[in-house]
């Protein structure tokens, strides 16, 4: 079951949700119980583990142009 990220903007609590994806989302803050603007917020997720499909994980090669905002060259910039 996938993990949510929750903010209560009127406390600005911030939580975590276990749910399935077919559920309704968190509509009251654990902390405050506001009902008023609970949110689900962004989140990049984790990576589980060291290897894939039997090997060490490689990253690509660092991005080249500069702009700060690449990362790990994926911004297709790079020739």
């Amino acid at each position: 079951m996938p993990i949510y990220d929750y903010k209560c903007d009127p406390c600005n609590h911030r939580f975590e949700h276990n749910h399935a994806m077919a559920e309704e989302p968190v509509v009251a803050c654990p902390k405050c119980g506001s009902t008023q603007q609970v949110r689900k917020i962004f989140s990049t997720g984790g990576v589980m583990g060291g290897k894939t499909g039997g090997t060490d994980f490689t990253p690509p090669p660092m991005s080249g142009c500069q702009s700060g905002g690449c990362g790990m060259g994926m911004c297709g910039l790079n020739g």
